[in-house]
């Protein structure tokens, strides 16, 4: 898992309420004893089958199948990383977590410090921009790019003056830390030891992350520097292949609209939020990554990408497309006309001429024979086409899509279709590769069963049939099959409590949570159900050592063992008499 203890994950739980994590984000209501229940907050439904038990502070959607603690809810909803969630509960709840080690806490204290920093640094951009005189050149800049007062305010823009040292300047004042000052990638240094202030004269744009913290800055020109865009360097808490500018701001849309729409530039995603359409996230101006497809994947099943329309921008969708195929999202793509970014078309057409092209949106194949269509004249063009198609259909794992897009790709491209599957397949086996390397794709959670759910509620609803089923499954739990055999070993091990964060396998846990969100007051005779269902696991295991003991005597009469086969005979009558004690199933 990590490096902290299940004592300090379960003091760090217990210093929190679930019921307040969730309740921030998702409307709840009372459902019975002990539990409460709203509208999923991953997926859309009408009627609620969200529930959060109180006991057990855990969550399961009877829907989607999501469920765990308040870790599991703060890393799915804000897509963050586990030590991440956790910190964050533990500054909430008045925990201090343990060092890992001395340059563990060292890192920690820079990020910390970092971080600060980087608020404080987007506070001065701002304060700059509104100043009466200092601020005139930027301000002069938005108002010709028309964005409103509060798309500026909301994304915190900033300005930094044509100054060397003003900010540095600043931070030092402040006793900023020069180990803080030489991590944040704020400042440069010259030859002779000098250090400068990075951005100067230029538009600010915070970069935030999942959880809205400033990481980096972005810098757009304010003069005709040669650089018109330039970003923060990587450092201690900016990674540029893990962060998506406006993603913070975007997730919430992202998840009511169920897609989201990838632009490359910082103005042309405040364009689209100025304009009322939220679910947009860009990438400004870098290659897309898995890291970042990943991030999208959290909250969204799709993704529209949105490039220029010229040959350059069709090239760099394609890119995208292979790229995020193979996180397992679902992929359309547009280019606007005349060779107009997504700002230039906002202002000239509008928002709603915009929202008319995206709901026209054409999935990737069709986009892309359509925009090859000079190359689809000649057999060696079509044949180009295709594999570069191929490269990205052998990223998806979903035999039916698969089995469209083969469809769509024939008629596009002007092919036979079997003649097209023919040379797919070809061209897989192959191993033929240009795009990028296929992430392992992540293993569907099978079903919840409900007999298991109901058994493990009615196990974790009373402490008597929980220490029924411990005598009756002592010794025996290896023949449990399924997930089941997990949760039980640790309900056995550490009692009904919060288990969430101890689970190996992903449909353990979901099992685990389904079954703790199920109140006692929906189980029917929960004592008949627990007998019959340990009836049943023991008898399965009385068949189990019943056949390996056959085996062992046929062993024992081919080796001549006359002691051992009397023993074995005299286990097999007791198994006998067990089983049918026990009864048939």
């Amino acid at each position: 898992m990590v490096a902290y203890s299940r004592e300090v994950v379960s003091e760090v739980l217990a210093a929190n309420d679930i019921v307040q994590i969730i309740g921030a984000h998702v409307e709840l209501k009372g459902a019975g004893p002990g539990r409460k229940k709203g509208l999923c907050p991953f997926h859309r439904e009408k009627t609620p089958s969200f529930v959060v038990s109180i006991d057990r502070q855990t969550f399961h959607c009877f829907g989607c199948g999501k469920g765990g603690d308040a870790l599991r809810f703060l890393m799915d909803y804000d897509g963050l990383h586990f030590v991440d969630a956790l910190k964050l509960l533990a500054d909430r709840g008045n925990v201090r977590l343990p060092a890992q080690s001395a340059a563990a806490e060292s890192q920690d204290g820079i990020r910390k410090q970092l971080l600060e920093f980087n608020e404080s640094a987007n506070r001065f951009y701002q304060k700059l921009l509104a100043h009466p005189e200092r601020g005139t050149g930027g301000r002069a800049y938005l108002d010709g790019r028309r964005l409103r007062a509060e798309t500026v305010s909301r994304f915190g823009l900033g300005l930094a003056p044509d100054d060397w040292r003003v900010l540095l300047d600043g931070a030092r004042k402040k006793g900023t830390p020069e180990a803080v000052i030489q991590a944040s990638g704020l400042f440069k240094q010259s030859e002779g030891g000098n250090v400068y202030d990075a951005f100067r004269n230029r538009l600010m744009f915070p970069i935030r992350d999942v959880a809205g913290n400033v990481v980096a800055f972005g810098g757009r020109a304010l003069d005709d520097s040669p650089a018109k865009y330039i970003n923060s360097p990587e450092t201690a808490v900016y990674r540029k292949s893990r962060v998506l500018y406006a993603l913070h701001e975007a997730r919430d849309a992202m998840k009511r609209e169920k897609y989201a729409i990838l632009v490359e530039g910082y103005f042309d995603a405040l364009r689209c939020f100025d304009a009322g359409i939220e679910n947009v996230v860009a990438t400004c101006g870098t290659a897309l990554t898995p890291e970042q497809a990943s991030l999208m994947k959290r909250y969204v099943p799709e993704v529209v990408l949105v490039y220029d329309g010229d040959a350059a921008g069709v090239q760099a969708a394609m890119k995208g497309t292979g790229v995020l195929t193979a996180a397992g999202l679902r992929v359309r793509a547009m280019a606007l006309p005349d060779n107009q970014d997504p700002d230039d078309f906002i202002r000239d057409a509008g928002a709603e001429a915009f929202r008319a092209l995206l709901a026209d949106a054409s999935d990737f194949v069709t986009f892309y024979a359509r925009h090859s269509a000079e190359r689809l004249e000649t057999i060696e063009g079509r044949t180009e086409v295709a594999h570069e198609l191929f490269d990205i259909l052998r990223g998806i794992e979903d035999a039916v899509r698969l089995d469209e897009y083969l469809k769509l790709a024939a008629r596009e491209i002007g092919l036979n279709e079997w003649a097209c599957r023919r040379e797919f397949e070809t061209y897989v086996t192959s191993g033929a590769r240009r795009g990028p390397a296929r992430e392992e794709p992540e293993t569907p959670a099978a079903a919840v069963s409900k007999d298991d759910r109901d058994f493990l509620s009615a196990l974790l609803c009373d402490a008597s049939l929980l220490a029924k089923a411990q005598r009756v499954l002592e010794g025996r739990l290896d023949t449990v099959r399924g997930p089941l055999a997990e949760v039980l070993a640790l309900v056995f091990a550490h009692g009904a409590r919060n288990l969430d964060s101890d689970f190996e396998s992903e449909a353990a846990r979901r099992l685990y949570s389904a079954a703790a969100a199920s109140g006692a007051d929906e189980m029917k005779e929960p004592e008949t159900l627990v007998t019959k269902r340990l009836n049943r696991l023991e008898n399965e295991a009385l068949r189990a050592e019943n056949a390996t003991v056959m085996n062992q005597i046929q062993e024992a009469e081919r080796a001549g063992d006359a002691g051992r086969l009397a023993e074995l005979l005299q286990r097999k009558l007791q198994l006998g008499k067990q089983l049918e004690r026990v009864g048939a199933f």
